[in-house]
């Protein structure tokens, strides 16, 4: 069972880079989610695995366990380790493995393929964002 935080942390999902990252983008990040989650109503987070925590954090409430999206943020993985029961625990490295896996498979210049998404809200306003 996932007795500490660094158990979360597997080799195949660390970041070790001489530098940091240029944070510069995520916030166009940060408001696509948003927009997807305010449009859909989806549990929508975003794990930082540079830094080892969550970017954001949607306000669905049956992802949060009672907490608001800050607290969450707050907690970052230490949420899992307090909120997911002990014997689930290991389906989420199985899980988290499996997406590395997945992830590792693809070629590496299409790690990164910037699109353009254009939403409409409610009101008739465009939101465009370039991931």
């Amino acid at each position: 069972m996932t007795k500490n935080l660094d158990d979360l942390f597997i080799p195949d999902n660390e970041i070790r880079l001489p530098e940091e990252l240029d944070y510069s983008r995520v916030d166009e990040y940060i408001r696509s989610a948003e927009a997807f989650s305010r449009s859909s109503y989806q549990s929508v987070y975003i794990i930082d695995y540079f830094r080892q925590n969550f970017l954001y954090v949607s306000p669905n409430p049956m992802f949060l366990c009672g907490l608001s999206p800050e607290q969450m943020k707050e907690l970052g993985y230490r949420f899992y380790l307090s909120y997911v029961p002990e014997d689930e625990q290991p389906m989420l490295l199985t899980l988290n493995k499996a997406g590395f896996a997945f992830y590792n498979d693809i070629p590496v210049d299409e790690h990164i393929s910037p699109t353009t998404s254009t939403f409409s809200t409610k009101e008739g306003k465009s939101l465009s964002t370039t991931s």
